[in-house]
């Protein structure tokens, strides 16, 4: 009988450590969820337009070096 409370003592213990283990776990999931809804606002708001804008000023940066000089009336043909 004190074996059969010793293994039901056993596997109370290991339920409470688990569902101990499972509460940390989603915490820690929240937060990450959380941060990762952050860093994509981050990216959406910030990164985004201003490499976009970086983008557009080597595009014309290159242009304007690329055709310098040129006879734009020979691209008129």
């Amino acid at each position: 009988m004190a074996d059969r409370e010793d293994y039901v003592d056993e596997a109370k213990r290991r339920i409470a450590h688990l569902s101990y283990k499972l509460e940390e776990a989603q915490d820690r999931i929240r937060k990450l969820e959380y941060n990762n809804a952050e860093l994509q606002r981050w990216t959406n708001d910030i990164c985004v337009p201003k490499l976009q804008e970086l983008s557009d000023e080597l595009t014309s940066r290159y242009n304007s070096k690329k055709y310098r000089g040129q006879n734009w009336n020979d691209y008129n043909k």
